[in-house]
């Protein structure tokens, strides 16, 4: 029989901690939170919760206190942020800005603006898209001021947040001809250009161009010119992190830095503001990219406890890398880069003890460390993959066990030549030895991608995704308690979350639901009933795929306009028919134009272009009788070319979707279309 004694339990909490995590919850859940899911009310209901009991039990009510303000602060912050990035819209004005970047296209050129003054109120940033203009009309630090109007950009699509918008401060979009532009002057660039643009011009000139695009992301975090291949490749084999300038390279960085600074018998309080020096700098160059700040940060509380002689927290010193960038960029809780950077650290801080144990039992010390952080890191960054990417290379740990090691050695020595062929550029043959190591490893990564080893994830959601870090928190030296009272509590939690598994398609009822893909090249509509079903109208392969990964989702029931030739698609039924019935649904299509009706909703679909739209046709299909939702992109109504539709929803919701363009869902509750 146990004793009480057996299961005493106390957690080890840090006041600076609790404050973190409260902020963090309260901005991710608080879009959903305040639209009613009810997932996302039984995550906070049941969190708070077991606060309470917890609180009461130990008598510390302090934690539930700071957990409920910091909580409710998130929520404000998140409303604050996103309303004050979004900002209004701009018709028909004059704007002017500086060019950030160009991008060449076959038939345009897209500009990013950023210092954008738009009818004169200063605005965030603008992604244009110029018309009828040939290459070379644009650089990087040129002053433009143009005639036109600024729509938002779509933040979220499908229910996911754009957080790339968020990162490059680019809240609008525009599109204009080159005959818009009232001037353009030709601008100086930054310093932080000027040494991005040294260091590629550096890796490009003597490097192979395939493997100094992956230098130039390993130094910088620019992922823009690496090859689709090699991206594929560094993603499906688990090693994409090592392309996103993080704590990984922070590490090695600082661990050259310390060695060039011992050989030169440095003062400690020289190298340490040396050390923070040069990995600010280096946070510059890079963009102070979220996982570059909690790295800097980190380190830097790291460097403080040693110059001091006090002990390192890392709990602590994650917290407040992570209070500092939500106070100053509060919507990064909803990037996926800072929650598999802050999610993978977490996870290391959590289990890197316990398993360190466990595998120091039969293995080395330094293998078991090694081990242990390994397998760490793939439970940090885990859900995260499972919402993002929906799928998983089982070897990926493997993958990580012989590419990390051989890109510890890789990175010192890759910035050690570039600092030194940029200094002296005829010895710039010395980055061949660069071009041997990312050979190896793209060849590693290529093999790792093609062994099929994957597993389909559906995307974890909120509840999943706390119950999975609290067992590792429960695993983790943070729970001072009996190893039986703990096991016991990680079998129970686990019971929790299978027994979740199974009911979850209930609480995640999903109803009926339209949703309309966009790209710059095609436009898909997909329709789900209320029993599962799934229609695709315009076959167009990555949008699908797009949606069924947003989803957590496989395959479709029945598709339109797919290849004649193909008789599975995503797992679909082509349709050839012009009319009938395809299990809930009801459909004709003539002229390009369909109609559907399912679940006592009727809807009208068309693709078409501009160019290729009978009036009459679509007008005639419109007055047989009240559509639900209506899609047709560039019909002419009330004497403009613009997008139109009706549905139930108030026509506030409706105009903003369209004016921000991109793909969105409207999911059918009750008699109102709701934006999902």
């Amino acid at each position: 029989m146990f004793t009480k004694e057996k299961f005493k339990f106390k957690v080890n909490f840090r006041p600076i901690v609790v404050v973190f995590l409260s902020l963090l919850f309260g901005l991710i859940s608080a879009r959903k939170l305040y639209a009613g899911d009810g997932v996302y009310i039984a995550l906070v209901v049941l969190t708070f919760l077991g606060l309470l009991v917890y609180s009461c039990l130990k008598f510390k009510y302090v934690l539930i206190l700071l957990a409920g303000i910091f909580f409710f602060v998130g929520n404000g912050l998140y409303f604050l942020s996103y309303s004050s990035f979004m900002g209004r819209e701009y018709q028909d004005a004059v704007i002017c800005g500086r060019v950030s970047d160009v991008q060449e296209w076959s038939n345009s050129t897209t500009l990013y603006l950023e210092d954008v003054v738009a009818a004169g109120d200063s605005v965030n940033g603008v992604k244009i898209s110029v018309f009828d203009v040939g290459g070379g009309e644009f650089q990087v630090g040129d002053m433009v001021i143009f005639n036109g109007s600024l729509e938002h950009n779509k933040m979220f699509t499908l229910g996911s947040f754009q957080s790339s918008y968020y990162r490059e401060n680019i809240a609008y979009t525009c599109e204009a001809s080159y005959k818009d532009f009232v001037s353009i002057v030709s601008g100086e660039l930054k310093f932080d250009e000027k040494a991005r643009n040294k260091i590629w011009q550096t890796l490009s000139d003597n490097m192979d161009e395939k493997y100094a695009t992956v230098a130039f992301a390993v130094l910088t975090g620019e992922k823009d010119f690496i090859e689709m291949e090699i991206k594929s490749d560094y993603r499906q084999s688990g090693i994409i992190h090592i392309l996103t300038v993080s704590g990984l390279h922070v590490t090695f960085l600082t661990t050259l830095i310390a060695w060039v600074l011992k050989k030169c018998k440095v003062n400690r309080f020289v190298n340490f503001f040396l050390t923070f020096g040069i990995i600010l700098f280096y946070a510059y160059i890079c963009g102070f990219a979220p996982s570059i700040v909690r790295a800097m940060i980190m380190g830097l509380m790291l460097s403080m406890a040693g110059l001091f002689g006090k002990s390192y927290d890392g709990a602590i010193a994650l917290s407040c890398a992570g209070i500092l960038t939500l106070l100053i960029s509060p919507l990064s809780a909803l990037d996926v880069g800072f929650l598999m950077s802050y999610g993978c650290v977490g996870a290391i801080l959590l289990l890197h003890r316990p398993f360190s144990r466990v595998f120091g039992k039969f293995l080395p010390k330094k293998i078991a460390s090694l081990v242990a952080i390994s397998i760490a890191t793939q439970v940090g960054i885990l859900p995260f993959i499972a919402s993002f990417f929906s799928s998983l290379n089982v070897l990926s740990f493997f993958a990580n066990l012989i590419v990390v090691p051989i890109f510890s050695l890789l990175f010192p020595l890759l910035i050690l030549l570039t600092i030194f062929s940029m200094i002296i550029p005829s010895a710039g043959v010395v980055l061949t030895v660069c071009d041997w190591g990312f050979s190896a490893i793209t060849a590693i990564a290529s093999f790792f991608a093609s062994t099929n080893a994957y597993v389909a994830l559906k995307p974890f959601d909120p509840i999943f995704t706390a119950m999975m870090f609290i067992i590792a928190f429960v695993v983790s030296h943070f729970v001072m308690a009996k190893h039986l009272a703990k096991w016991l509590l990680v079998v129970w939690l686990t019971l929790v979350m299978s027994l979740y598994t199974m009911v979850r398609p209930e609480l995640n009822y999903r109803g009926s639901m339209v949703s309309v893909l966009g790209s710059s090249y095609s436009r898909t509509l997909m329709l789900e009933s209320e029993n599962g079903e799934m229609l695709c109208v315009g076959y167009d392969n990555s949008l699908i795929s797009y949606y069924l990964a947003q989803e957590g989702l496989n395959e479709i029931d029945y598709i339109f306009d797919a290849p004649t030739y193909e008789k599975d698609i995503f797992g679909g039924m082509v349709i050839d028919e012009e009319e009938g019935f395809v299990g809930d649904f009801k459909f004709k299509r003539k002229d390009g134009i369909y109609t559907f009706e399912f679940d006592d909703v009727k809807i009208l679909f068309t693709n078409l272009s501009y160019s290729s739209y009978n009036y009459t046709k679509l007008n005639e299909r419109l007055a047989e009788g009240k559509y639900d939702f209506v899609y047709a992109e560039n019909f002419k109504m009330f004497g403009k070319n613009d997008f139109f539709f009706a549905t139930y929803a108030p026509s506030e919701f409706a105009d903003y979707s369209f004016k921000e363009g991109g793909s969105f869902k409207y999911a059918f509750d009750g008699r109102v279309w709701r934006i999902d």
